[in-house]
């Protein structure tokens, strides 16, 4: 248990250093602080291929970013308020084309509301590691890798994901392709696990305002399940 805290105290070292690093670097002004948030209403949950059975699910954000470096957290809860509620934080930086995260994500349910039981035996935390690169506008290519190095899931799960994004004037889309290279946490053996594509389209409601609608088709080849999954961003 040591090493793997000494691992993670290392990784976030690491962010802080290249964000020093960053600071001295830049001679561009930039906005110092940032806030966002939002609220996103989706008809299920489903993440990385995995059916959460949140059926609807409220799902918000918020985080606050300095610079290229940022802090957040995000949730995933049953409007019915019976079931498994999970509350996210994450840590992120981006430099260039690669963003690199840590994630701590945390599930609870009626008899699990323990936040600071880290205890590799009984936390319902799992840590992540996880960068993304993006290819830019000329490349419209991302390739995320995840690495769940800590917590509730003992097979230490590596997870890939490939993006493909294009934009019309009507719609954005997104084409992806998961397989889970190491580990059972999303299938059995190493598979496919999430397949599919995303659209997204703002409705305009006022002349002011718009609703962004997102409909996302799900396949699971591991488990040979699909999802049609809508939702709208508040």
């Amino acid at each position: 248990m040591k090493k793997r805290f000494i691992l993670l105290q290392f990784l976030i070292g690491s962010l802080l250093f290249i964000n020093s690093y960053t600071l001295f670097a830049q001679t561009d002004p930039v906005p110092a602080f940032s806030i966002s948030s939002n609220v996103d209403l989706m008809s299920r949950y489903i993440w990385r291929g995995q059916d959460y059975g949140h059926d609807p699910s409220l799902q918000p954000g918020l985080s606050a970013t300095w610079k290229d470096f940022t802090l957040g957290a995000w949730g995933a809860y049953t409007i019915n308020g019976i079931g498994t509620q999970e509350t996210d934080l994450y840590l992120s930086k981006e430099i260039g084309h690669l963003t690199f995260a840590l994630w701590d994500y945390w599930s609870m349910g009626d008899s699990t509301i323990n936040l600071f039981n880290y205890n590799q035996k009984t936390t319902e935390h799992v840590l992540e590691a996880q960068v993304l690169l993006s290819g830019g506008e000329k490349l419209p290519f991302n390739l995320l890798g995840s690495y769940l190095f800590y917590g509730a899931d003992a097979s230490k799960s590596v997870y890939l994901e490939l993006q493909y994004l294009h934009s019309t004037p009507s719609a954005d889309m997104q084409l992806f392709a998961g397989y889970q290279a190491k580990g059972d946490y999303y299938g059995e053996r190493s598979s496919f696990v999430n397949l599919g594509c995303t659209v997204i389209k703002s409705i305009e409601v006022t002349d002011r305002w718009s609703l962004p609608l997102n409909l996302s088709f799900i396949v699971n080849p591991s488990s040979k399940r699909v999802y049609l999954v809508a939702g709208i961003t508040i």
